[in-house]
């Protein structure tokens, strides 16, 4: 977790609880911890995964239970984006998309399947890691439907869709997807484009050399 520590836990914040859960709240702190870490999971054969793009350290609301938003703009959320940025694609680490909307970017959809998120990682940040959703279960997108959902993030260049707790939601997550498929809003250019990932992930963490404890 690379969120940057907030003062307090907002109210009505049951589950996330970053202030107990972060690093710290200093950019560059939280950076040089979390790469330490990704590189004492790499050494045992582990990928590790950033969250929750774009930071949950200034959300007011547990993303949990209901949907959250962030009026601030990319460069006034340059700090928060900082850790994110130091270590994308650090040691074949994945990257988390949070159930956040950032109101600059995409008013309409949280990063976990915003178009235009994603436009912001590949494009700007020039990173072509993996980047796999929040579970989908949570509420802040669960009333949208999980198929839908699902879709939407394949769509939008995702890679992988997480769907937890429940398992029985997989299969909703499956069905919207095949959907999104057929009506052709799946390009074969964006499927290629993270089975390339997902697989150079696979093969990373293979090649690892692993801490022996014999």
């Amino acid at each position: 977790m690379v969120d940057l520590r907030p003062v307090e836990r907002p109210a009505g914040d049951m589950f996330s609880d970053i202030p107990a859960r972060a690093i710290g709240s200093d950019p560059e702190g939280v950076a040089e911890v979390a790469a330490g870490y990704l590189d004492g999971l790499a050494a045992s054969g582990v990928r590790g995964t950033l969250k929750h793009f774009p930071g949950l350290g200034r959300v007011d609301r547990d993303t949990h239970l209901r949907p959250a938003r962030l009026a601030e703009t990319p460069a006034e959320l340059a700090a928060d984006w900082l850790p994110f940025r130091t270590l994308a694609g650090h040691a074949g680490s994945a990257l988390m998309l949070g159930h956040v909307t950032l109101e600059a970017l995409d008013p309409h959809r949280a990063a976990s399947h915003s178009p235009a998120v994603v436009n912001l990682l590949r494009r700007d940040w020039g990173y072509d890691g993996v980047l796999v959703t929040d579970d989908l279960n949570m509420g802040a997108v669960y009333n949208l439907g999980i198929g839908k959902v699902a879709g939407e993030a394949l769509a939008a260049g995702v890679d992988l869709i997480l769907v937890s707790y429940d398992p029985r939601q997989v299969y909703r997550a499956l069905h919207g997807a095949a959907k999104a498929l057929s009506r052709g809003e799946l390009p074969a250019e964006t499927l290629a484009g993270s089975a390339k990932r997902l697989t150079h992930l696979v093969t990373e963490a293979e090649r690892a050399p692993c801490l022996d404890y014999d």
